[in-house]
């Protein structure tokens, strides 16, 4: 045997038919050096085999230094379509993820927001219930008659009656009606119940803005309390003194303590007044009806001539179209001609049934802490006065009165 035959056949001695396979399935740069005659080496035919296992054999990579082209896309093939309810990774299916988190997000807000938003709403309701039964017990054990005079709560000089009123009228929105009625004021004016003077900025005091036929005269102020006349008249005073020279109210004003509907109290001018005011005063009087009767006795009656109107600057539309029947004219103007008006703004009881019960339960505590029966029904008050009605308009469920009243002809008597 040759020397190249024993070699071979050692050198198969030593091997294993797995290890002769994996070392031919080895690249040829990773295998040991062999001799030149090697490559003539006829392997088995059990290293020649397929099997199962291997049938779908990664491909090799491609050697160091070759670039693998890119192959071209095929635009011919439509990208897939997600439509239909497929389900994928695509900007869609993202979006939709996005938007159900968004609206998770958005129920969870409202839901705990409407839920707060109820808590303290119950909580609120549930304090009010409880407020209104222990004042219903505390006005069950007062020994007060009903309309009984209350006007001793107001000598209490440690209370800021302001402070009390101001956030119930803001809520109301009765600032602007008290300026509604003060701008109608003209001519020689009288108000009446005028607390600590809350409508003293109203009134067209300017007399060189306001028009002629609306300038305002004179002023007398009256409460019964001397504690809120004297907070009124420093209102008064400062207002002035905030005012430019020019625009300062260069007429008579008086302020006069004492209970109007008592003749002696104020005195009625020559002619009366043209305009007299009452804001939330009827529900302290003990006697309304009495005390209404005087303010249309103090008021100027219809046809009277006035001293703080210049009825000729009212009418001067109807000046110019007089003709030579200066009689049968003035005669005219004389029945058309209403006298002076008489501007309520009160409050009282509702149209509504339980508001009423309401007010009921509660109005001797009220009474006994504000000074004020809030259950009166002045509708039935103001019919009684026989005074006549202008307008009226009712606010806040019918418990606030809006009234525009004059004189009857037939009570112009007994001027004192």
């Amino acid at each position: 045997m040759s020397l190249l035959a024993k070699r071979a056949g050692g050198a198969s001695k030593d091997l294993s038919p797995r290890s002769v396979c994996s070392m031919a399935a080895r690249p040829i740069s990773n295998r040991a050096p062999t001799t030149t005659f090697s490559r003539n080496l006829i392997l088995p035919d059990f290293c020649t085999r397929t099997y199962a296992s291997t049938a779908h054999s990664l491909p090799r990579p491609p050697p160091r230094g070759t670039r693998t082209p890119t192959p071209a896309l095929d635009r011919s093939i439509p990208p897939p379509n997600t439509s239909n309810g497929n389900t994928g990774n695509g900007p869609s299916t993202n979006k939709s993820k996005t938007t159900s988190q968004i609206s998770s997000r958005s129920f969870n807000v409202y839901f705990w927001g409407v839920s707060l938003f109820g808590f303290v709403l119950s909580a609120y309701l549930s304090s009010l219930y409880v407020t209104y039964q222990r004042e219903v017990k505390e006005s069950a054990m007062l020994e007060l008659d009903q309309n009984a005079d209350v006007s001793s709560r107001w000598l209490d000089l440690s209370r800021n009656f302001d402070d009390e009123v101001d956030m119930s009228e803001k809520l109301m929105s009765l600032r602007s009606k008290r300026r509604n009625l003060c701008q109608q004021a003209q001519g020689n004016v009288l108000e009446v119940s005028a607390g600590t003077g809350r409508n003293m900025d109203l009134y067209n005091l300017d007399p060189i803005n306001t028009p002629r036929d609306k300038r305002i005269k004179s002023l007398v102020f009256n409460d019964q309390s001397e504690i809120m006349v004297y907070q009124a008249q420093k209102k008064f005073e400062q207002l002035q003194e905030e005012t430019d020279a020019i625009a300062k109210f260069r007429g008579p004003v008086k302020f006069v303590v004492g209970d109007a509907g008592d003749k002696r109290v104020i005195r009625r001018p020559e002619g009366g007044f043209d305009t007299i005011i009452q804001t939330m005063g009827l529900c302290s009087m003990a006697n309304p009806v009495g005390f209404l009767k005087r303010l249309g006795e103090l008021c100027r009656q219809p046809g009277e001539r006035s001293t703080g109107v210049d009825l000729q600057a009212v009418r001067g539309q109807d000046q110019e179209k007089r003709n030579d029947h200066d009689a049968a004219a003035k005669a005219s103007e004389e029945e058309t001609d209403k006298g002076g008006k008489i501007l309520l703004l009160e409050h009282g009881r509702s149209y509504l049934g339980f508001l009423n019960r309401y007010l009921d339960n509660i109005a001797k505590r009220h009474a006994d802490r504000y000074g004020c029966w809030w259950n009166k029904d002045i509708d039935q008050i103001v019919r009684d006065s026989g005074l006549e009605v202008e307008s009226k308009k009712r606010y806040h469920f019918g418990t606030t009165y809006e009234y525009v009243l004059r004189p009857r002809k037939e009570s112009a008597k007994d001027k004192v």
